[in-house]
C-alpha cells in the first residue's frame, strides 16, 4: 500500500498523519518572459497615461482621465501580453536547448526594450501628427538627413528622461526574472491570477469605451497599439493598400468639374479680368507651409504681413483659394502641371518623376523670356530636381547656388531667394522673364533669425494652444513678408513694377491646434490646413487693388496667369482661370496621412468624406469659419450629392495617374 494510502487510513481511524515524504528544493535560473511583459506592459500604459496628461482634481476629472486612458491604452496592454505569451512559448520549446534558449531570451528582452522606447516616442509623435507612425509616414519622411531639425526639435530632455526610466524598467524587470527561485511544490500564483483579472477587466472596458461614441472623437486613432499599428501598415502596404469606403455612382456633369473644357453653370461667374497691356514679366512665389490663417492679409490677429497688407493697395486677394493636398511635392506637381493629383501620400516628384504635363514656364520660354525656378532649400528633396528638369526652366538653383547661410536641415533664409532673382533678373534686365520662388524658412521646426528681434505677438493675449512653436512660426512669416518687400521694393528701383505680376501663394496651410486639435500639415483638410493665399500683385494691372470671393484651387494658378499673359493654355491643364465666365464654385482637397480624408468647397458650404470610416462632416463657411458645427445630420442630401463629387474627382485623378503609369511602363519597354 502506497504511503498516501496509509496516511489516509491513519487519519480516518484517529492517529497521527503519517508527514508526507520531503521534495527537495532545488534552484532554477530558467528565464521567464512574465516579468519582462508586464514591465514593457506598464511602460506602454503609463505612455497612454502621459498623453493625457493629469487628470483634473474633481471625480469627473479623474472619471473622465481613466475612461480615455482605458481606452486608449487597452489595445497597448494586449499587445504586451500577446508579445509575453509569444516569447513564453518560445522559451518552453527551447528548453532542452539552453543555448539556443539563452539566444532567445536575450532577443525577447531586447524587443521589450525597443517596444518601451517606442511607446514612449510614440507620445510626442501623437502629439503633433494626431496619429500613430506607419509605412506611408515613414515614407514621407524622405530624407532623414534633411529631416533631422524637425525630429531634433522633439528630443527634449524630459522625454529623454522618460526613456531612460522606461528601459531601465525592463531591464530590472528583465533581471529579477533571472534571479534563483526556488522551486517547490506549486503555490497558487495569487497575485499572477489578480494581474490577469485586472488586465482583462481593462480589456473589456478599453474596448467597449474605444468603440462607443467616444470613437467619434477627433483623437480617436490614440486607441491603436503604435507598434501594432506600425506593423500592419507595412502588412497592408505588402498586400495592396487600404481601402476607400466611396462606392457612389457619378455622372458626366460631377467629371466636368475636371475637364479644362466644356459646359459650365451660368451662375457662377468669374472673376472680373483687368483691363490693360498683359504683363511682360511673371513672379510666382511659393510659401512654404503658408496658409492663409495666419496673415494679417487674411484678417489674422497677428500683425506678420505688414507688407502684403499694404501691397494689397495694387493687387487682387482671392479669399477661398485652397490647395489640394498638404503635401509639398504633390503640390509642386498641380502647381506646375495644372493637374488634379490623385488621393495618395506617395510623392508625385518620387514617384511619377517624368509625369506628363506642360508647365507655364514652357509656354513662357517658347515666347522668348528667360525662365527660372530658385529654392532655398535642397532641389534634390524627394526627387524635386528631377521632376523639374526638362520642364522649361533655363536654371535651377537651389540653396548651394543661392549661397547663404543654412538655417536648419530644411535649408536657408528667404532672403537668400531675393538677392537671387534680382541678380539673376539684372543678368539681362531688358529680356521678359518667368521664375518661380519657393521659400524654406517657415517650414518646421521655424527657425526665426537669430539677428532679428523676436517679435512677441501674444503679448496682449491670449495665449494660443502652442504658443511656442505657433510664436516662432509667426516670426517667421514676418520674416518672409520683409522678403517680399525688398522684391516689391527691387522691382521698382528697377522700373520693372507695372511689367510684372508677382502672385504669391503657399504650397499647404500649416496647424497649431486651433481650432481643431492638430498639428503640422498632411493629416486633416480644414482652413487651417488646406486654404491658402493668393494674391496677384500688379500696380498697372490693379491700381486700386480688390478683393475677390472667387473660390479656386491650385491647379487654377497656370490657366489664370496664361489668361493675364495672353497665353493660349495648355490642352493638359485640368483647372480654369479664375477670370473665365462661368466657371464653376467648386475646390478639391484631400489628406491620407492615416484616414482617407476627401474634401470640396461648394459656395458657402464644405463636405468632408473620410472614405475610411464612412463618415460625414458638412460646414456652412460663412456663419461657421471655424468648422465647429457639423451639419451633415440635418443636410443629408447635401452630403450625398457632395460625395457623387468626390468620387468623380477620385475616378478621374486615378484614371489619370493610371495612364501616366501605362506611358512610363510603355517607355521602360
Amino acid at each position: 500500500m502506497s504511503v498516501g494510502r496509509l496516511g489516509f487510513f491513519r487519519t480516518l481511524l484517529g492517529g497521527r498523519p503519517m508527514p508526507a515524504p520531503a521534495v527537495p528544493e532545488r534552484s532554477s535560473t530558467a528565464p521567464s518572459a512574465f516579468w519582462p511583459a508586464v514591465a514593457t506592459g506598464a511602460v506602454l500604459a503609463a505612455a497612454k497615461a502621459a498623453h493625457w496628461g493629469t487628470p483634473a482634481p474633481t471625480a469627473q476629472g479623474i472619471r473622465d482621465f481613466l475612461r480615455d486612458w482605458a481606452a486608449g491604452a487597452h489595445q497597448d496592454v494586449a499587445f504586451a501580453a500577446l508579445l509575453g505569451i509569444l516569447g513564453q512559448l518560445v522559451l518552453r520549446l527551447l528548453a532542452r536547448r539552453p543555448r539556443l534558449r539563452e539566444l532567445a531570451w536575450r532577443g525577447f528582452v531586447g524587443l521589450c526594450l525597443l517596444c518601451a522606447a517606442f511607446a514612449v516616442a510614440s507620445v510626442q509623435i501623437f502629439a503633433y501628427l494626431r496619429a500613430p507612425l506607419t509605412y506611408s509616414l515613414l515614407y514621407l519622411a524622405g530624407d532623414m538627413g534633411a529631416i533631422r531639425s524637425s525630429l531634433g526639435s522633439f528630443v527634449t530632455a524630459p522625454l529623454l528622461a522618460a526613456g531612460a526610466a522606461a528601459l531601465l524598467a525592463v531591464l530590472l524587470a528583465a533581471r529579477a526574472a533571472r534571479r534563483p527561485r526556488r522551486t517547490g511544490p506549486a503555490r497558487p500564483g495569487v497575485a499572477r491570477a489578480a494581474l490577469a483579472a485586472a488586465v482583462l477587466a481593462l480589456l473589456a472596458y478599453g474596448h467597449r469605451t474605444a468603440e462607443g461614441r467616444w470613437r467619434d472623437r477627433d483623437d480617436h486613432l490614440i486607441v491603436g497599439s503604435p507598434h501594432w499599428v506600425l506593423l500592419e501598415s507595412y502588412a497592408v502596404e505588402l498586400l495592396g493598400g487600404r481601402s476607400q469606403k466611396l462606392d457612389v455612382a457619378f455622372g458626366p456633369e460631377e467629371l466636368a468639374d475636371f475637364q479644362a473644357a466644356g459646359p459650365a453653370p451660368p451662375d457662377a461667374p468669374g472673376e472680373r479680368r483687368p483691363a490693360g497691356p498683359a504683363p511682360r514679366n511673371l513672379v510666382v512665389v511659393v510659401l512654404e507651409s503658408t496658409g492663409a490663417r495666419y496673415l494679417s492679409l487674411y484678417g489674422s490677429r497677428y500683425d506678420t504681413t505688414p507688407n502684403l497688407v499694404a501691397e494689397a493697395a495694387h493687387a487682387l486677394v482671392f479669399d477661398a483659394f485652397y490647395c489640394h493636398v498638404g503635401l509639398s511635392a504633390n503640390s509642386l506637381a498641380a502647381l506646375s502641371l495644372s493637374i488634379y493629383p490623385y488621393m495618395t501620400w506617395r510623392e508625385y516628384t518620387v514617384e511619377y518623376p517624368d509625369y506628363p504635363g506642360v508647365t507655364l514656364a514652357e509656354l513662357f520660354r517658347a515666347g522668348g523670356a528667360r525662365t527660372a525656378f530658385l529654392e532655398s532649400a535642397d532641389l534634390d528633396y524627394v526627387g524635386q530636381g528631377r521632376f523639374l528638369r526638362g520642364r522649361g526652366y533655363d536654371v535651377l538653383w537651389d540653396l548651394d547656388e543661392l549661397g547663404g547661410r543654412r538655417i536648419s536641415s530644411w535649408g536657408g533664409e528667404d532672403r537668400v531667394l531675393v538677392d537671387g532673382l534680382l541678380r539673376w533678373i539684372d543678368q539681362e534686365p531688358r529680356r521678359p522673364f518667368y521664375a518661380v520662388v519657393w521659400t524654406a524658412q517657415s517650414h518646421h521646426p521655424y527657425e526665426p533669425l537669430p539677428e532679428r528681434p523676436f517679435v512677441e505677438f501674444f503679448r496682449e493675449g491670449p495665449l494660443p494652444p502652442d504658443d511656442y512653436d505657433l510664436g516662432r512660426y509667426l516670426n517667421t512669416l514676418r520674416e518672409a513678408d520683409r522678403q517680399l518687400g525688398r522684391l516689391f521694393a527691387g522691382l521698382r528701383e528697377r522700373g520693372l513694377a507695372d511689367d510684372t505680376l508677382v502672385v504669391i501663394t503657399g504650397d499647404h496651410g500649416e496647424a497649431f491646434g486651433d481650432p481643431h486639435p492638430t498639428w503640422g500639415h498632411g493629416a486633416r483638410v480644414y482652413e487651417e490646413n488646406v486654404r491658402v493665399p493668393l494674391m496677384l500683385w500688379s500696380p498697372r494691372l490693379f491700381p486700386r487693388g480688390r478683393r475677390s470671393a472667387v473660390i479656386g484651387s491650385h491647379v487654377d494658378v497656370n490657366p489664370t496667369l496664361a489668361d493675364l499673359a495672353g497665353l493660349r493654355p495648355a490642352p493638359s491643364w485640368e483647372g480654369r482661370s479664375l477670370f473665365e465666365a462661368g466657371r464653376r464654385p467648386r475646390a478639391y482637397f484631400y489628406a491620407a496621412n492615416d484616414d482617407y480624408l476627401l474634401g470640396v468647397r461648394e459656395g458657402e458650404w464644405k463636405y468632408i468624406y473620410n472614405a475610411t470610416r464612412g463618415r460625414d462632416e458638412l460646414y456652412h463657411l460663412a456663419s461657421d469659419p471655424d468648422e465647429r458645427h457639423n451639419r451633415a445630420a440635418e443636410r443629408p442630401e447635401d452630403c450625398r450629392r457632395l460625395r457623387r463629387r468626390l468620387a468623380a474627382w477620385r475616378d478621374h485623378a486615378g484614371r489619370q495617374l493610371g495612364a501616366a503609369g501605362q506611358r512610363r511602363a510603355a517607355a521602360a519597354r
